[in-house]
């Protein structure tokens, strides 16, 4: 599930816009249908052209409403910037636009509402004036709809742009560790308090028990709602409405995370990277009081910068906050910062250190740890980099499941032994990475190999019900994976009893090759296929040393029903054209063994002879045997080879 969030000035049609979409006012409160004007958070959901259903967060676009805007923007996938058409650029739009960009939304689409209101020459002005203010932002490219809610024009290509843009929003992650910041809270008769906001981080499902961070009270989940259907299990992404059990709605304020309980601790020093807006109207102090923004939260907090005295317009620098009240962050998150008085944006950044300590100002060794801390905590960034999201040399890892060993993690991540094997254990202890022999792997990465590497032989064995399994090769080829990761990973399901490695009957021969096949899967003949065997095998055992080719068996029986009697051993396969029965092959090497334990050589004639067959047999099982070291070809005759004492008392 996926999450767009409207952005934009007052009064240029987002709820309209919302309303027409979704057929869901998304103002709820009497005073915003009073005033014809939005002034808190709204909610709403649409089915898009692919079928997939995205919720909508609907912001207020007026100044006095930035904080609400705040509290709802941080969660969202995609962005719907609102641009009316008759209007174009306001103030608002250009502060909603920088807070788009400060928290990194990625993917977005800009509507221009109202378009029925103007004249094909004046819509293409506000288009290319709205396409300037995107260039420096993460919505450069963005696509510009015009549209009409009233009309309905254009609201299909709308819709289409934000399938699409939503298939380009980044992928949520489940890093076993949910985070819901609440955005609202209610209570509902019959059913009791209810809160509201976008699960990230991880998973939530009915019956759990969660806490309610900063206070740190212990509530259970009664229920799960998404766009008002109940569900059992809420995943990373998704908007949920969750029914508490064990806590009052004056308990709760808009602002606290509910969280599995020890998961995360509150905050009230974090270090950043901040970032001075390049349009605020001053610098950001050393010492500055500001108001913090993060998930639905806002905090007042002292500005205290490491490097430099004040931050201009437009700056990058690190710096601690320390927060006036306890806030729950995380590695990476983003937040916004704005000054009280007057009421303005002036910043944003990252969180490097979640739980910070106080630092001397200008200290080399506190930015340097800052620095090798940007990129996340080692759980997070191992976890990333299993995930495939970590990138080296500006290259992507390359395909398959993002398995690594701990000496390739440490090289990847920059990170010590000592902190990869900490981070592991932690990582495999709440089942975020799973070890496989020497290799580490993303929980969801190894689920998908796991179940890729049964579903092809599954899908194999229902190709080829007769054959033994599918040929180990052929196996590791398709899963894409080397032949150190294949063998831990055959070893790893053969331990859970989804597949097992067993020898093909080219190796039980020859000891080369193997097939994978299902835990305990044995292929069997039809009951008709059976009595067309056992016709066959007594026209073999009629002429022992000279029986049917192989092509008349397999006209007569099929070629996979030939190659399963192989495989089964209960033909030899002793050239591409000719086979004899394990019985008679076995006698045939009885005899010609016993004929050179009293013999130095045997010719192909001697043998003829002994064997009662002809010239074309005897020289293809003289082949075999050779290949087997049974015998030895010297000239035209055979001496005994060093495989033939084995061979015999294997028989």
């Amino acid at each position: 599930m996926s999450c767009i969030g409207t952005a934009g000035h007052v009064d240029h049609g987002k709820s309209t816009l919302v309303r027409a979409l979704t057929g869901i006012d998304p103002d709820r409160l009497a005073e915003e249908k009073s005033r014809g004007m939005t002034i808190d958070l709204g909610f709403a959901w649409v089915t898009l052209p692919s079928g997939r259903e995205a919720s909508i967060v609907d912001v207020p676009g007026h100044e006095g409403f930035i904080k609400n805007m705040l509290a709802g923007a941080s969660g969202i996938d995609v962005a719907l910037l609102v641009v009316a058409a008759d209007e174009g650029v306001m103030p608002q739009t250009l502060e909603h636009l920088a807070i788009l960009d400060l928290l990194r939304v990625q993917s977005g689409v800009v509507a221009l509402t109202k378009a029925d209101l103007v004249d094909d020459e004046w819509l293409a002005l506000v288009r290319e004036e709205v396409a300037e203010h995107l260039k420096t932002t993460s919505l450069a490219g963005a696509p510009i709809i015009a549209c009409s809610a009233t009309t309905r024009a254009g609201l299909p290509e709308l819709l289409s742009a934000l399938d699409v843009a939503l298939d380009a929003s980044p992928e949520r992650h489940n890093l076993g560790r949910p985070r819901l910041p609440i955005d609202r809270v209610f209570t509902i008769t019959g059913f009791g308090t209810v809160v509201t906001g976008t699960l990230q981080d991880g998973r939530l499902h009915v019956g759990q028990e969660v806490q309610l961070l900063p206070d740190g009270r212990k509530v259970r989940i009664r229920g799960l709602q998404t766009h008002k259907q109940s569900i059992e299990d809420g995943r990373p992404g998704t908007r949920l409405a969750i029914n508490l059990a064990g806590v009052a709605k004056q308990d709760i304020s808009r602002g606290d995370v509910l969280v599995l309980p020890q998961s995360i601790q509150p905050t009230h020093a974090v270090d950043v990277w901040l970032e001075a807006l390049a349009a605020a109207p001053r610098p950001i102090q050393h010492n500055a009081m500001v108001d913090v923004y993060a998930g639905a939260a806002e905090v007042p907090a002292r500005v205290i910068l490491l490097e430099k005295d004040e931050l201009q317009p437009g700056e990058q620098g690190w710096a601690q906050l320390r927060l006036t009240r306890p806030l729950v962050l995380a590695r990476g998150d983003r937040f916004i910062v704005r000054i009280p008085s007057p009421s303005l944006t002036v910043g944003g950044g990252s969180i490097v250190e979640p739980v910070a300590r106080r630092h001397r100002r200008r200290d080399s060794s506190v930015l340097a740890r800052l620095e090798q801390l940007s990129h996340g905590d080692p759980e997070q960034i191992i976890l990333a980099t299993l995930l495939g999201e970590q990138r080296s040399g500006g290259q992507s890892r390359g395909k398959g499941y993002g398995a690594l060993e701990v000496a390739e993690l440490v090289k990847v991540t920059g990170l010590t032994p000592e902190e990869v094997d900490a981070a592991i254990v932690r990582l495999s202890e709440r089942g975020a990475v799973i070890c496989v022999g020497t290799y580490r792997y993303a929980a969801e990465r190894w689920e998908q190999l796991r179940d890729r590497a049964v579903a092809l032989v599954a899908e194999y064995h229902a190709t080829y019900p007769l054959r033994a399994g599918m040929p180990r090769e052929e196996w590791r080829s398709r899963l894409g994976c080397g032949a150190r990761e294949a063998a831990e990973v055959i070893q790893a399901l053969s331990e859970r009893n989804l597949v097992e490695e067993v020898a093909s009957a080219s190796a039980q021969s020859t000891g080369r090759g193997a097939v994978v096949r299902l835990a305990g899967y044995v292929p069997a003949l039809t009951p008709e296929q059976e009595r067309h065997v056992e016709r066959m095998l007594n026209l073999f055992r009629t002429q022992p040393f000279s029986p049917p080719s192989r092509i008349e068996v397999d006209a007569e029986l099929g070629a996979e029903v030939t190659a399963a009697l192989i495989a089964r051993g209960t033909f030899v396969k002793v050239s591409d054209t000719i086979m004899l029965e394990q019985s008679a092959f076995d006698e045939a090497v009885r005899r010609i063994v016993g004929f050179l334990q009293t013999h130095e050589t045997i010719t192909v004639a001697d043998a003829r002879d002994l064997l009662g067959t002809s010239r074309k047999y005897m020289l293809a099982i003289f082949e075999e045997l050779d290949e087997r070291h049974i015998t030895r070809r010297v000239g035209d005759d055979r001496m005994l080879g060093m495989g033939a004492q084995a061979y015999i008392q294997a028989v």
